[in-house]
């Protein structure tokens, strides 16, 4: 239909498309009540097919779909920093928690190694899961399309974007409740989902694959739900505006962490994705 986008104008245009359709689930939540979540989770997937089958036809030919990054798996030390390098900062930062006033480490009754790795081995793939089918759309889609701008600026911006989609989901359904003010957890939250997008992007240029920042994401997201169930607290806001999603040590270690790979990025550019042409 428009087959003379420029890459910018595809990515904010895909960005559009998805922060419409999550909204819209949000508002709907009356309705979709628990399934709300799953529906925002799959909006980057239905706005990259939007994208690629109706808005500008990119879609129709093996160019197009190979710039998601999905028919790469990506070299092996990619998948081990995935899988690694967050549960080193998840460690590290709960690990803190427990040795402050703020939180204690506890083992809950019936617990076992066994029913331990079982679960987290299930809870991970379906993190994985989920987790590709955002990556799909911000790492997949929009990264590349944003390359021109050059890398920092182009994983700061994917990553604002995916930061900014979290928030009608968060704000206008009980679907995660927030402990603390959002005139606090709501800056923190936005730079803490921009930063961690950074290091996602860096797995996505650095791999050429899609597969690995899912593989991270999932990791991250795993990590806060078990780290949690190991941690008591008497106060379970002041943990939270600690470490948890919307913590300042949270936020401070991702920063650090976008800081080092966005560094990093700029001793090897060769290395890189290659920016898609100007016209796809």
């Amino acid at each position: 239909m428009f087959t003379h986008l420029s890459n910018s104008t595809k990515a904010y245009l895909f960005f559009v498309i998805a922060f419409g359709l999550t909204l819209t689930a949000s508002l709907m939540y009356p309705i979709l009540g628990e399934m709300t979540p799953l529906v925002h989770t799959f909006t980057p997937v239905l706005s990259v097919l939007i994208m690629m089958l109706v808005v500008t036809r990119d879609g129709y030919s093996k160019t197009g779909w190979a710039t998601i990054g999905l028919h790469r798996l990506g070299g092996l030390r990619y998948w081990a920093l995935a899988f690694v390098g967050p549960l080193v900062l998840m460690g590290v930062l709960y690990g803190l928690a427990w040795i402050s006033p703020v939180g204690q480490f506890v083992v809950a009754d019936g617990f076992s190694w066994s029913l331990l790795a079982t679960n987290l081995s299930s809870g991970l793939m379906m993190a994985f899961f989920f987790a590709l089918c955002e990556e799909f759309g911000f790492r997949g889609y929009a990264l590349p399309h944003l390359m021109h701008l050059k890398p920092t600026r182009a994983l700061l911006l994917s990553g604002l974007m995916f930061a900014i989609w979290h928030f009608p989901l968060l704000l206008l359904t009980p679907v995660y409740p927030v402990l603390g003010s959002w005139l606090i957890i709501g800056p923190i939250l936005l730079l803490t989902l921009t930063f961690g997008g950074v290091f996602y992007g860096y797995l996505r240029l650095s791999s050429k694959s899609v597969l690995p920042p899912a593989l991270a994401h999932g990791v991250v997201n795993t990590s806060f739900v078990w780290l949690a169930l190991f941690t008591a607290t008497a106060s379970p806001l002041a943990l939270e505006y600690l470490v948890g999603e919307t913590g300042l040590l949270t936020l401070l270690a991702t920063a650090l962490a976008a800081g080092f790979f966005l560094y990093r990025l700029r001793r090897r550019p060769g290395t890189l994705a290659e920016p898609l042409p100007a016209e796809a």
